[in-house]
């Protein structure tokens, strides 16, 4: 997407690193546990890159215009014209190192949609006084990304300039983009592929929970009494879902993993009733078994347990005109 593989980046960390192919790896599998299996291996070894200091980009990138859809993870210097959709409100927040504010805002273009976090005050202030609100234009420079390749996040630091209504721009009106799938059977599956499966759904597991930070959405750890954040200090968490389950297409069957709002979509109801009182899943769980579904997302490897898994993006349920139509198109593609 950006001129520069994955190879390519494992080889300018050895280089500029001396570190090994396998420590690379090691680094790279660290990351996508950290993030919860939701970052592909080329976002995760760009986060990985950005962490050495190790520049992925030549400076002649760095005056590079972006589309909000091309925005990895673990980028620096990216520059993108976007329209505001919604503002959050302003949090106050507290670390060991740092005190501050911070505002979360979802800006997007007509190739998608991300969010941008301000960090400066300058900016938070026109925030305050409504002057950055919904309809706004942003021209945004010099941010850097975080996030997932599921949930991509900007951030605005001290190096960030923003620029509010700039002469002369115009932006598309925002759309959350579904990207293109390749359809694939499961037998086939590898490695980092984005595709779409369809198949039946022959096993589903209790759903689980884990804590996360509500200004930013990863995951935070207890440190002592309370709640951390890497970024953001003490934290309340939220709760966010994940279930696994197994989809069989009669070519193979692979382990689907669903977080969040995919988890409320596919049982049809906020799973958070279920946290406490998992025994009440069982009726749900009989209910889905058998159903067939379509299922866009990327193939992960987790090492792990040393086995593939599906990372889902967009779930739909097939009825029995949708079968119909795949095996006619299925048919239709042999001759």
């Amino acid at each position: 997407m950006y001129g520069i593989s994955y190879e390519e980046i494992v080889k300018k960390i050895k280089e500029e690193k001396g570190i090994s192919e396998q420590e690379i790896e090691i680094y790279v599998n660290k990351k996508l546990e950290q993030y919860g299996d939701l970052i592909s291996k080329e976002g995760a070894i760009h986060i990985v890159a950005n962490e050495l200091r190790v520049k992925v980009f030549d400076d002649s990138l760095s005056n590079r215009k972006f589309k909000v859809s091309n925005v990895l993870p673990g980028m620096n210097f990216v520059n993108v014209d976007v329209k505001v959709v919604s503002v959050g409100d302003v949090r106050s927040f507290k670390t060991e190192k740092r005190e501050g504010r911070v505002v979360n805002i979802v800006v997007g273009d007509e190739t998608g949609i991300v969010r941008l976090v301000l960090w400066d005050e300058k900016y938070i202030a026109l925030v305050e006084k409504g002057e950055i609100k919904s309809g706004e234009i942003l021209r945004v420079k010099n941010a850097y990304s975080r996030g997932t390749d599921v949930f991509p996040e900007l951030h605005i630091g001290s190096r960030g300039v923003i620029s509010l209504n700039p002469e002369g721009v115009e932006v598309g009106e925002p759309v959350m983009m579904k990207k293109s799938f390749l359809k694939k059977k499961i037998v086939d599956l590898k490695d980092n592929d984005a595709v779409e499966i369809a198949g039946t759904l022959v096993q589903v597991f209790e759903p689980r929970f884990y804590n996360s930070c509500s200004s930013c959405g990863k995951k935070v750890e207890m440190d002592g009494t309370f709640f951390k954040c890497s970024l953001h200090g003490q934290v309340t968490p939220v709760d966010v879902p994940i279930i696994n389950i197994f989809l069989d297409d009669g070519s193979d069957n692979v382990r689907v993993v669903l977080f969040r709002d995919l988890v409320t979509k596919l049982i049809g109801e906020n799973p958070i009733k279920y946290k406490d009182n998992p025994a009440e899943f069982e009726g749900i769980r009989n209910d889905m078994l058998g159903k067939q579904y379509r299922i866009n997302g990327r193939v992960n490897r987790n090492a792990m347990f040393d086995r593939v898994e599906f990372m889902a993006q967009e779930i739909s349920e097939l009825n029995a005109q949708d079968l119909a139509d795949d095996i006619l198109k299925e048919i239709d593609s042999k001759f």
